[in-house]
């Protein structure tokens, strides 16, 4: 249905409506005093209905604004409705809050989700290694663009796979901290729109790369095959193929 604030301040059947402009947003109606805005979202394969308030309360450019906050939170892969949970607990003072201590802390929660043990291990060892000697003594909300160039530009050029792979957990270790309301909601970790616009594209070259002794091909291929990542998948699948990754 085409809803317009005159169409909805003036349905009365009982039922749900869906707003044609909005992704998921429904007017839920139980009796004329009682209109509710719905947003109906799928998360990690699960169905969710998020409520975003009463009508006239909540109008309807202010639901649809609402949806769409939650609806970015999704594209983060933030559930609105779990973060919704969080922002009501009691956190600690983030003064309290280390981003060393912190960091560790998340490792550990998502330790679960990561089917090779070992990819905790590399996250914990790139942390420790490049991210707290910098870092690792600050309050999570005090860190700054300042800071996470600091850490990646003495790498970026020299061990660039490291440095991007460093990026990205900074970034999700951050985005966590944002959510659970210990800094404000901007992440110096970011790249699009952000660090894209501040480092310097990483170096390319024309040059062949020396070829891998045959006699050392079977630790390679042990090595390709302890490593969780499809690109491990798809060199071991080249290699084992004579293929060229050109074809």
């Amino acid at each position: 249905m085409k809803l317009t604030d005159i169409v909805v301040k003036n349905l009365v059947k009982h039922g749900r409506y869906t707003d044609d402009q909005t992704k998921g947003l429904h007017l839920w109606i139980k009796d004329v005093a009682k209109k509710y805005w719905i947003l109906r979202y799928t998360h990690q394969g699960k169905r969710h209905g998020l409520s975003l308030g009463a009508y006239p309360e909540v109008s309807l450019r202010l639901a649809r604004e609402k949806a769409l906050q939650a609806r970015n939170a999704l594209l983060n892969g933030i559930n609105p409705i779990e973060e919704r949970i969080q922002a009501k607990k009691p956190t600690q003072p983030s003064e309290n809050v280390l981003f060393g201590d912190f960091a560790l802390a998340y490792i550990e929660t998502m330790r679960p989700k990561w089917r090779n043990t070992k990819h905790g291990d590399q996250w914990a060892n790139t942390v420790s290694a490049y991210a707290n000697p910098v870092i690792g003594q600050l309050p999570v909300d005090q860190i700054d663009t300042h800071h996470i160039l600091a850490i990646l530009e003495p790498i970026w050029l020299t061990k660039p796979e490291t440095a991007s792979r460093l990026r990205g957990r900074l970034q999700q270790i951050l985005t966590a901290a944002i959510v659970r309301k210990l800094r404000p909601a901007f992440n110096p970790a970011a790249w699009d729109g952000h660090l894209a616009a501040l480092l310097p594209s990483r170096r390319t070259s024309d040059r062949h790369h020396a070829a891998l002794p045959f006699g050392e091909v079977p630790l390679f291929i042990a090595l390709l095959r302890d490593t969780d990542s499809l690109s491990a998948l798809a060199l071991e699948f080249c290699i084992l193929n004579v293929n060229r990754t050109n074809l």
